[in-house]
């Protein structure tokens, strides 16, 4: 049986999406064109595609050299919202020997571009056609669209905005998922993502940190999401470097303006990972297989996902080492005169004995001047990269720029406690947290640096 809505023209979703009428009259308000007038209007490469959707009680589906091509679809989940927002649609073929055939496996069939083009639309067509099946509402499917087709389909002729308005949908449903090492490459491929988006659809930049990537892309094309490539997700999660970086990743793709997705996410550390990170979607195995059907309720798997971060999370041992460490200084804070911030040898044995990795303390005046010398471990002196030594000086040093600086000054006899960074007073990472003490006019800032390098960070 071919496409129902191809044969009835019928569009039976709500009536706030664009109206039919967007390629001419319809036949009353409210009432939409025969299928008969709009085969006659649709561009002839819109009626080819729609003649090979079929539907049987799986779905609709499309015959292809003898392969049989269907939709699955993978949850797309809102970490605040807890709930499907979107839906990934990913064709999978079955051949008639029961064999399962990967996309990959399917578009090395395409003996040409046109064949491609052909191709691609048919993909999206069926994924459309059951994402509308499915009467899905307040969520957005994804779809991949190949960089070839993305460039060169408009020379065979208008489809994708004819098919949305064809199916009743609106183009903010639809997310076109761009590959990101193409982008840099081949300025037509940035072209044709402003062509979707004028459009009204989303872009995706798809596999973000797979290769050579690098942010220049996304400033140019200025995606609504951006997805994280699984590999860099499991890499971080073995590359103690890689993990420490991946907030700020994260932190820089929402700072120019987009969703951050973390797709491919498989298993628990993967996910504990990820909610160290201020990451909005999250998208794999973990949380959901592709399925032929779609369902719009929270997943108890998340759900449960979520908790067990979060109570493994709240059970780490850097949680607690930090606690310790916060406990400590506070008490110590509390002795610090800021008339004359000279700390005791009790204080210093103090301090020092909270941590084996506390390798320096230091104190600033309110304007973020170093008081005084580095009073640090005497392993330290020995640690120290002789590359480095010109750096190594720091009285009177301005650490007025530091984050831990500010934070402190505006959150006076609070703990705060800095990201990790490259220490340039050690030539080695570490993590700096500092307390201000007195009063306005004689803040003084009582710092102590965490080495970040060694066993336990």
């Amino acid at each position: 049986m071919v496409s129902p809505f191809f044969r009835t023209g019928i569009n039976d979703r709500t009536a706030d999406v664009r109206p039919f009428s967007y390629y001419g009259s319809t036949d009353g308000p409210g009432q939409l064109s025969t299928g008969r007038r709009w085969k006659n209007r649709m561009e002839k490469a819109v009626s080819k595609i729609l003649g090979e959707i079929h539907e049987d009680g799986e779905g609709f589906y499309a015959l292809w050299k003898g392969v049989r091509l269907y939709s699955v679809f993978q949850g797309v989940y809102g970490l605040a919202q807890r709930r499907p927002v979107g839906f990934e649609a990913l064709i999978r073929g079955r051949k008639a020997d029961g064999k399962i055939l990967t996309p990959g496996e399917i578009l090395a069939g395409a003996s040409g571009l046109e064949d491609l083009v052909t191709m691609d639309r048919l993909f999206r067509a069926i994924h459309l056609h059951n994402f509308v099946r499915f009467r899905t509402r307040g969520v957005w499917v994804f779809l991949n669209v190949h960089p070839e087709v993305a460039i060169h389909g408009r020379k065979y002729g208008a489809f994708f905005g004819h098919l949305l308005s064809y199916l009743g949908l609106s183009s903010w449903e639809v997310v076109i998922e761009i590959l990101e090492a193409g982008i840099g490459e081949r300025s037509d491929l940035l072209e044709a993502s402003r062509y979707y988006r004028s459009m009204g659809c989303l872009i995706a930049v798809d596999d973000f940190g797979a290769g050579h990537s690098n942010f220049d892309r996304i400033w140019m094309l200025r995606p609504e999401i951006v997805k994280l490539d699984r590999m860099m997700i499991s890499q971080a999660t073995r590359n103690t470097d890689l993990r420490r970086v991946f907030p700020e990743i994260v932190s820089l793709i929402r700072s120019s303006g987009s969703l951050a997705l973390a797709e491919g996410v498989e298993v628990p550390e993967e996910g504990r990972m990820i909610l160290e990170t201020e990451i909005d979607l999250v998208q794999g195995f973990l949380f959901g297989l592709p399925r032929t059907e779609i369902g719009l309720s929270s997943s108890p798997a998340l759900d449960k996902a979520m908790e067990g971060i979060r109570s493994q999370q709240s059970e780490t041992g850097e949680n607690r080492d930090l606690e310790r460490i916060v406990r400590g200084l506070l008490s110590v804070s509390r002795e610090l005169r800021p008339e004359n911030p000279v700390l005791s040898e009790t204080m210093l044995r103090s301090l020092f004995g909270l941590d084996p990795r506390l390798i320096r303390i230091f104190v600033l005046d309110g304007s973020g001047c170093q008081i005084g010398e580095n009073l640090s471990r005497s392993r330290i002196t020995d640690k120290g990269d002789p590359r480095f030594l010109p750096l190594m000086e720091t009285r009177r040093a301005d650490w007025s720029r530091r984050s831990y600086f500010r934070e402190a000054i505006r959150r006076p006899g609070e703990v705060v406690v800095s990201t990790p960074y490259l220490s340039t007073t050690g030539a080695h990472l570490c993590r700096t947290l500092a307390i201000c003490v007195g009063e306005e006019n004689t803040f003084r800032i009582l710092c102590l640096d965490i080495d970040m390098t060694g066993p336990g960070r």
